[in-house]
């Protein structure tokens, strides 16, 4: 699933609270292209439910393990089990992408795939983060793939619309909105 992605300006901007929060720590990214595992990228992880505006931060994609240097998906099919912690005290975070990659095909002529949005928005994919050994991390949650996608790959980032940005932040349990 997806280990590579761009975080550029967007087209279209609406200007809202969420994309001021990610613009005001834009200029400390190191690069806004090719993020990739272990690349420190910015995240949005107060809800406005609590009274306060929304807070962007940089944090290391992909979350550390034993098994893994690099976990940086998180499916959510496994949010009931290894990802429970994180899904139950609320550890999740908006992660703004503006192009996501893929690639398909036999192994030394791979086609690279390119997702980006028809309208020149930012994405926003869900995610979880934790502190780390190496500091806050986090990972993006994945979906089974949308239909017209599923040729590509099997899987998806589980993108948001700016309309559940606080139910995904701040409820119990907001599984149906990453459906």
């Amino acid at each position: 699933m997806c280990n590579l992605y761009d975080i550029g300006p967007a087209r279209h901007r609406r200007g809202d609270d969420w994309e001021e929060a990610i613009a005001s720590v834009l200029g400390s990214l190191a690069r806004r292209h090719g993020i990739r595992k272990t690349d420190p990228a910015p995240v949005l992880r107060s809800p406005r439910a609590t009274g306060a505006t929304p807070s962007a931060s940089l944090m290391r994609w992909g979350f550390e393990r034993d098994f893994n240097a690099s976990v940086n998906n998180a499916r959510l099919d496994k949010l009931d089990g290894p990802w429970a912690p994180a899904w139950r005290e609320k550890r999740r975070c908006l992660i703004p992408v503006s192009a996501w990659y893929e690639w398909h095909g036999p192994t030394g002529s791979k086609q690279t795939f390119a997702f980006e949005s028809p309208e020149g928005d930012w994405l926003w994919v869900a995610g979880l983060w934790e502190e780390g050994k190496s500091g806050p991390a986090f990972s993006m949650i994945t979906r089974p793939a949308a239909p017209d996608l599923a040729f590509v790959h099997d899987r998806m980032p589980a993108i948001l619309s700016v309309a559940d940005f606080e139910s995904f932040l701040s409820h119990e349990d907001p599984h149906d909105l990453l459906a």
